[in-house]
């Protein structure tokens, strides 16, 4: 079940994200760099703003609903915490207008990052229902809508106008339709069913959430804003074209397989039988690692092409320099907030995610301010790597209190083994021009299914090989 529901989700975030590839490639090339950095820095402030205010909900709701029996006064009431985190950050925001924060050029850029905030959390709110029911097709549709809706409205802004806060505005538009492609429209949400005690229990579960959330757009957004500061609107420009594309691919397939085994693990945990939560977290870990480890690698090995073939030319030598870096801070960042950090959330103890996620952020922040003056925005993509490898080993320390989350080392090495057979392989042939960049892409992933088959990574050769056999056994003969 885990593997078939995260090979759903995984293609319920991948077609959508391939939508995403393609958004990005042509609004490299209508917009320029300055513009795109613009364009760039809404999507700064929209990520740290919904990161800050709104996704400790949704990690929440994974891990209530199923503990409530997904009954209706559940959705409801994480609505209505919902709109009054929306009317909070409204009132927020205008009362840091009246004081000027958003004054000069940029007042546009922030006020719309602030708005795409608000699309984007709703939509991932209305997404975490479907990913809680277990319907993968719903969510794929919901995603899918989204990413075409994204594509239309964001390229078409883009090239009436040449404007990145149209091309802003565009972007909300496909986040908003897509979160009403959900069954969310569909829910009772009538005031009355509003449940205070669960509003409590959400709040004091999702404070020191927040609070850890909040640190990680310090590592993600701070960083980008950073590359702004101590750079330029070209740099931003540069890092963000960089950070869509792994975001699309590599953050996307972490995405897809949690979405599969949080949900599995919640259930495990709450079923009160030790022994299969412990099967069910190290098969968690086992499929995230043994996706995520040949993924990573693959995007870093062939970065020049997949810069040269996915985005401008202006913008495909610096891409190609980031991706790598980008490349290894998704991988670190993946293994700890999908699987690591679940021991923090089963365990209830948030309070010990905060610490281990203020580590790395004073760690990213600091190394940033040492790195974008001396090696520009590959600094920054530097500096958030060394902090999120550092953060799964705190991770792993001081998970041990809240609930002990088994480590898959036993997969680890096979995977290590599979990677380093696909590497040599990928590392021998020729990476310059798209077609070396589609060779190389198709030799991996042989290669590490080869590798896997032979070192049985999840069990691959213990299932296929019966399977074969069977459909060996019932071919027509002669």
């Amino acid at each position: 079940m885990l593997i078939r529901n995260s090979l759903l989700y995984m293609i319920a975030r991948l077609v959508p994200g391939i939508f995403g590839m393609a958004t990005t490639a042509l609004l490299t090339r209508l917009l320029d760099v300055a513009a795109y950095g613009l364009y760039g820095l809404a999507l700064v402030v929209m990520t740290f703003v919904s990161t800050m205010g709104f996704d400790w909900l949704g990690v929440s709701f994974l891990r209530f609903y199923d503990g409530k029996g997904g009954d209706q006064r559940t959705v409801a009431t994480f609505v209505y915490i919902f709109l009054m985190l929306g009317l909070l950050s409204g009132a927020l925001t205008c009362v840091a207008w009246a004081f000027g924060a958003f004054s000069g050029t940029l007042a546009p850029i922030y006020a719309l990052g602030i708005g795409l905030a608000w699309s984007y959390s709703w939509f991932e709110l209305a997404a975490r229902l479907e990913t809680a029911s277990l319907r993968p097709f719903r969510y794929l549709i919901m995603n899918l809508g989204r990413a075409a809706m994204i594509l239309v409205a964001a390229v078409g802004a883009a090239w009436i106008t040449r404007d990145p806060v149209w091309t802003a505005v565009g972007t909300g538009i496909g986040m908003f339709g897509g979160a009403m492609l959900g069954s969310m429209r569909s829910q009772d949400l009538a005031p009355r069913l509003f449940d205070r005690t669960l509003a409590v229990k959400v709040l004091a579960f999702g404070i020191p959430l927040a609070a850890s959330l909040t640190l990680s757009g310090v590592i993600s957004s701070g960083t980008r804003a950073l590359v702004q500061a101590l750079g330029s609107a070209e740099a931003l420009g540069l890092y963000t074209a960089a950070f869509i594309l792994v975001q699309n691919t590599l953050v996307i397939m972490a995405g897809g397989i949690a979405s599969a085994s949080y949900p599995l693990a919640v259930r495990a945990v709450e079923g009160g039988d030790p022994a299969k939560a412990h099967r069910q977290l190290l098969a968690n870990g086992s499929l995230l690692l043994a996706v995520m480890a040949p993924a990573c690698l693959g995007m870093a090995l062939t970065a020049d092409g997949v810069a040269h073939t996915l985005v401008g030319h202006k913008f495909a030598t610096t891409v190609a320099e980031l991706t790598p870096w980008m490349a290894a801070g998704a991988f670190f960042g993946s293994m700890r907030a999908h699987f690591l950090d679940h021991a923090f959330q089963l365990g209830r103890r948030p309070g010990l995610q905060v610490w281990v996620t203020a580590v790395a952020a004073i760690i990213a922040i600091g190394l940033s301010c040492i790195l974008i003056p001396r090696y520009g925005p590959v600094g920054a993509a530097m500096a958030v790597a060394l902090a999120m490898a550092g953060s799964c080993i705190h991770a792993i320390i001081s998970g041990r209190y809240a609930y002990p989350v088994p480590l898959p080392l036993a997969t680890g090495a096979r995977v290590l083994a599979a990677c380093i057979f696909m590497a040599l392989l990928v590392g021998a042939m020729p990476d310059k021009g798209t077609v070396a960049f589609m060779l190389q892409v198709i030799v991996g992933v042989l290669a590490y299914t080869a590798a896997a088959f032979a070192f049985n990574i999840l069990d691959l050769r213990s299932h296929a090989l019966p399977f074969i056999a069977r459909r060996a056994r019932r071919a027509p003969s002669g």
